[in-house]
């Protein structure tokens, strides 16, 4: 007998008994039942642990949010037990990263360090009537080290936008500053990341004690800190941006581990990883705050790996200093526009950076370069009037209002996977 015609008349003989005994049953049930005083009042409400919180909103949505990521060389405190006590702050790594308004992309811009740029007046105190350090050209990094050696990161952070903003265009108040306990708490968090090393890679010079043999690695703790911070390796000339897609490739790895991990799944987890990842790290006030965070996060759910694309600002050199070329301009007018920075016909290339350096290059945050070009002109095409948002004609016609630049590029998808097998 078919199951569905079993069921069925299952459930009339079930209804017709109902029908013809249900005073009966009431009665005889009403006897077994020993029954108690209403005590609903006595009930305690869940606790705020026991229950999913509500998830918080996107603080930034419908527009796109662009911020910057800077790592410091902090060596005071347990830094000093990890990276080597040392006097002063610098910030060896700055990330420039938006966020789509749509939340389907990610550009993640690196600058180099060393490359040669204004540096404009910046506050030396947080009165904005104080003192005010001399504009100059100099090293990228030298900005952090001028905001760094009053002791407030948050001029140190200052400065480095302002510099983004005097050779960019693009207007940006929101950080995070990761330090060396820091990044080894975010990579920690996750169980640690798993990467592909095509070739052996050591440090010749001694500095970390990174030494990995070609193949898979999982990465962790001071291993990972190494992998990212080593300057001096083999096949390298030495250059700080030949380093760029080394770290480039390893926060392409964190992202397809919490991706894959499903931290991103619900409020209660994404709080769980947030905390242990955030213990170490220092933000702007509103990026900073763990709603936003975690709002934020949740909007990114939906992100694929290959929808996150890394570059370094195209760079070449002048005599001994590294400066940016023109189409670092494109770079900035298509940030401001929210438009990708490579057009979807393009396939990604996969390597790191564009300039390579030329490894005499110092490692002092201050110095000025022996002559050579100035930085590129600042602010090619409108400046950014801080809200992030595109123009209301931008990329409403048949081609990019902004062509794409000359850049080489990486996604979140490591193209070195498959030489690991």
């Amino acid at each position: 007998m078919p199951v569905a015609r079993v069921l069925g008349l299952a459930l009339v003989a079930v209804l017709a008994f109902g029908g013809s005994a249900a005073g009966l049953a009431a009665v005889r049930l009403n006897g077994n039942v020993e029954r108690v005083d209403d005590i609903s009042h006595l009930v305690a409400a869940p606790s705020a642990s026991a229950t999913e919180p509500p998830p918080p909103g996107d603080s930034w949505a419908g527009q796109p949010l662009r911020f910057v990521v800077m790592g410091s060389d902090d060596r005071t405190g347990v830094n000093a037990d990890i990276g080597g006590a040392d006097e002063g702050m610098r910030s060896d790594t700055t990330m420039i990263v938006q966020v789509s308004a749509d939340r389907t992309r990610v550009e993640v811009v690196s600058i180099p360090r060393d490359s040669y740029v204004r540096i404009p007046a910046c506050h030396l105190d947080r009165d904005p009537a104080g003192p005010m350090s001399n504009p100059r050209s100099a090293k990228f990094n030298a900005a952090f080290a001028i905001g760094a050696d009053t002791g407030d990161v948050g001029l140190a952070a200052a400065c480095t936008l302002s510099t983004i903003a005097e050779n960019t265009g693009l207007s940006m108040t929101e950080f995070l500053l990761v330090d060396f306990a820091g990044f080894q708490g975010m990579v920690d968090a996750i169980g640690g990341v798993r990467v592909c090393v095509p070739r052996a890679i050591r440090d010749t010079e001694g500095n970390t004690e990174l030494d990995l043999a070609a193949g898979w690695h999982d990465l962790a703790g001071q291993q990972a800190l190494d992998y990212v911070r080593a300057r001096y390796v083999t096949g390298s000339d030495n250059s700080d941006t030949q380093r760029i897609p080394r770290q480039q490739k390893f926060v392409g790895a964190m992202t397809r581990k919490i991706l894959s991990a499903e931290v991103l799944t619900s409020p209660r987890s994404v709080y769980g990883f947030l905390d242990a990842a955030t213990r170490s790290l220092t933000a702007s006030d509103q990026l900073g705050a763990p709603d936003n965070l975690v709002g934020l996060a949740l909007s990114l759910r939906e992100l694929q790996p290959s929808a996150v694309t890394f570059a370094t600002v195209p760079n070449g050199t002048s005599g001994k200093n590294l400066v940016w070329t023109p189409d670092a301009d494109l770079v900035w007018q298509r940030l401001l526009l929210d438009l990708p920075l490579v057009d979807p016909a393009t396939p990604v290339v996969p390597d790191g950076g564009t300039g390579a350096g030329t490894g005499e290059q110092t490692d002092d945050a201050t110095g000025t370069p022996d002559g050579g070009a100035v930085g590129p002109d600042a602010g090619a095409g409108a400046p950014d009037d801080g809200t992030g948002q595109a123009p209301p004609d931008a990329g409403t016609g048949a081609e990019p209002p902004v062509p794409a630049p000359e850049v080489t590029t990486q996604s979140g998808v490591d193209p070195d996977d498959p030489m690991c097998g």
